[in-house]
């Protein structure tokens, strides 16, 4: 063995004794080391006043609607609206043949006129034999039966002008007109049909201003709704499927019996229309403001979970750990919900990360936490910058 070569072997021996002693003078393991705190969004539970609004789905429905038959029949000549047009009470709508009523007029005309004349004649002829009864020279029974006469010429004008004024009627009902404000339907018949009197379907017309709302609401909702609607006006709010426009109304009826197959109740809005925004049948998202609770403890919905216990959230204590409470949850307004029982006023709620958590667990807010990538490092001093060597 070489001088060199026992150089590294020296060396190498002085190595290991000095990794040994390092390694038996380690101290012992202390355990794990402790969890990071878990990182969720953070809200805090507030007391404010909010309205009990009870919600549901309906649908509107029109005020009237009346089908346009007519009172007479005959061939349908013009037809004087559009389809889908608006109409007023009293507008001309279809015009029917008049010809034959017109002539049934004019009949009814000269048989009145024939029985004024022949009431006239025996007017005439009894007035002139009353004087010669008075004088013995006719026999009471010829004048009771000249005033008979009279009597039944009287009656019989009175029943011919009753039949002129049908015939006028019949001949006006064959121009239809609207009965009620609205808006037509299509046409049912075209010009040149036969229609029925009473029996032929013209048109629909159905008054939109205001309209009414349906919507049907959990019997456990009754007593609220009962006791507001005995301090009226109770005021609602509509919006049409696919629509953000919000209509206001008022509660006016809740209906008389709850159904026994659904176990809810009918209640129904109405909503003024006067530009007609709204359309009959249509589908819409009711909400009823039917109170207001005071001093209510809210948090934002995301805050309240649903399990197998029910409904619970998790609170964040003053030493930063989480805290799992079921709670007993209440109204809900502007996406928060009221807590009845389980959280407090000015209390910490996790809005958002509930899934990572458990109880005990640390958390931190992640409004606390810095941006991504955090901020930029500092340059060291220059005194502590070294020279690379060449």
């Amino acid at each position: 063995m070489t001088l060199r070569s026992a150089s590294r072997a020296a060396l190498l021996a002085g190595a290991l004794l000095a990794a040994t002693v390092s390694c038996s003078r380690r101290p012992a393991a202390a355990g794990p080391p402790a969890a990071p705190p878990v990182s969720v969004r953070l809200a805090v539970a507030a007391s404010r006043d909010a309205p009990v609004v009870v919600t549901a789905f309906g649908t509107t429905v029109d005020r009237i609607s009346v089908d346009v038959v007519p009172q007479v029949s005959g061939t349908l000549l013009r037809k004087l609206v559009a389809d889908g047009a608006a109409v007023t009470n009293g507008q001309p709508l279809f015009q029917i043949d008049a010809t034959d009523y017109a002539l049934r007029v004019r009949q009814a005309e000269a048989l009145v006129a024939a029985d004024a004349a022949g009431l006239d004649l025996s007017r005439l002829t009894a007035q002139r034999t009353a004087p010669l009864l008075e004088k013995n020279l006719v026999a009471q029974a010829d004048f009771d039966a000249l005033t008979a006469r009279v009597a039944a010429a009287t009656a019989q004008l009175r029943a011919d002008e009753a039949v002129l004024d049908q015939a006028r009627l019949s001949l006006a009902r064959c121009t239809v007109t609207a009965t009620v404000d609205g808006v037509c339907s299509k046409i049912y018949v075209d010009e040149g049909n036969l229609v029925g009197a009473g029996q032929t379907r013209l048109v629909n017309i159905r008054n939109l201003d205001p309209l009414l709302v349906e919507f049907a609401v959990p019997e456990n909702r009754l007593s609220l709704l009962r006791a507001a609607l005995a301090q009226p006006p109770v005021p609602l709010e509509i919006v049409p499927r696919g629509e953000t426009n919000v209509y206001a109304g008022t509660l006016v009826s809740i209906d008389n019996a709850v159904n026994p197959l659904t176990g809810t109740i009918l209640l129904r809005g109405q909503v003024p229309n006067p530009d007609r925004r709204l359309w009959s049948h249509q589908f819409v998202d009711v909400r009823v403001r039917a109170g207001v609770e005071r001093g209510a403890v809210l948090v934002p919905e995301g805050a309240v979970q649903f399990g197998k216990m029910g409904a619970y959230l998790y609170a964040v204590n003053a030493a930063g750990e989480a805290e799992l409470r079921t709670v007993e949850t209440g109204v809900r307004w502007n996406d928060q919900i009221q807590i009845v029982r389980g959280a407090a006023a000015g209390e910490k709620v996790v809005v958002l990360g509930q899934l990572l958590l458990h109880p005990g667990a640390k958390v931190m807010d992640l409004a606390d936490m810095p941006p991504p990538g955090g901020p930029p490092p500092a340059s060291p001093p220059a005194a502590e910058r070294t020279e690379k060597p060449e």
